[in-house]
């Protein structure tokens, strides 16, 4: 049995009438009547009656086109829902996201991406920062958000923002009223820093950022997220490299000042150009025309 072969007796059960169907489905009424007879010989099943007058449908034939014609409709939808994801407008999306921190630009995207293809799914993962890369690496994760490092093979990047690093410091420190600071006035100054576990990029930026000054931090503490790192910086424990956009989450209790001559936080997404998913592309595509409108508010002509 064939799609061919049911399209013709549905259109037939539909008409009752052999010209009309011949016509309508573009084939001469002999291949009308060979598909129609060799779908019955294949069922072992009567389905119509025919005489030189008229053509009826028998009892078996009813209930084999109300059940067929559904299938049929199945059959279309699945057809062009698999079309469609080869396509890129339907399927789903692994976005990985770092648990804990607020991104607002990448709410500004997800919030638009969505609104452009309802037909695809995207799930978010909150994770740490080793996760994320494991992640990616291993194909959990179709794009993560984060910072530029990947272990893929053939990685693809897009640059999503670019932010200062401030000195993070409690907000009764000496050095809390500066209008920035360079990272050689910190040399005497006690650390706490994301452990390499949960954030290796954010622990070895700090290292890099005193070995750069010409001294080797004192880090005493660690934290394995960003909230902690923050409670334990405003409680005096020491002070942190964090970005400015955090801020807002420090309720006053830590000054962030802006720290010179180091390069900017930048936020990337990454996924793996070898990817087969085809829903990938739809969000690459809506994630640079996201990044082209921003860079025109910010920089109108």
């Amino acid at each position: 049995m064939n799609t061919f072969q049911v399209e013709c007796f549905l259109a037939l059960s539909r008409s009752l009438n052999f010209t009309q169907t011949s016509e309508d489905l573009f084939v001469s009424q002999p291949t009308l009547s060979r598909n129609i007879a060799s779908l019955e010989q294949e069922l072992g099943v009567q389905l119509l009656v025919r005489n030189t007058k008229s053509v009826e449908l028998t009892a078996a034939g009813r209930r084999f086109a109300r059940h067929i014609a559904a299938s049929m409709d199945a059959f279309q939808d699945a057809v062009e829902d698999a079309r469609l994801a080869r396509d890129g407008i339907v399927g789903s999306l692994r976005l990985g996201i770092q648990a804990d921190t607020f991104e607002p630009f990448v709410v500004d995207l997800v919030t638009r991406f969505r609104k452009e293809h309802p037909q695809i799914e995207l799930r978010l993962y909150p994770m740490s920062v080793s996760k994320l890369q494991r992640g990616i690496n291993n194909g959990t994760l179709d794009l993560v958000v984060g910072a530029k490092e990947t272990n893929l093979r053939n990685p693809g990047q897009l640059l999503l923002s670019e932010r200062s690093e401030c000195v993070a410091l409690p907000a009764g420190h000496p050095l809390a009223d500066r209008e920035s600071l360079h990272m050689e006035e910190l040399r005497d100054e006690t650390f706490v820093a994301m452990s390499p576990t949960a954030s290796a990029s954010g622990h070895y930026l700090l290292l890099k950022y005193a070995n750069d000054a010409g001294f080797s931090p004192r880090i005493i503490a660690s934290a394995d997220s960003v909230p902690s790192l923050m409670m334990m910086v405003a409680c005096s424990i020491g002070i942190s490299i964090l970005y400015q956009d955090l801020s807002v989450n420090a309720h006053g209790r830590i000054r962030f000042v802006p720290l010179d001559g180091v390069p900017t936080f930048k936020r990337f997404l990454s996924w793996d150009q070898d990817s087969t998913n085809p829903a990938l592309a739809a969000f690459l595509k809506c994630a640079e025309v996201f990044l082209a409108d921003e860079r025109n508010l910010r920089h109108p002509l």
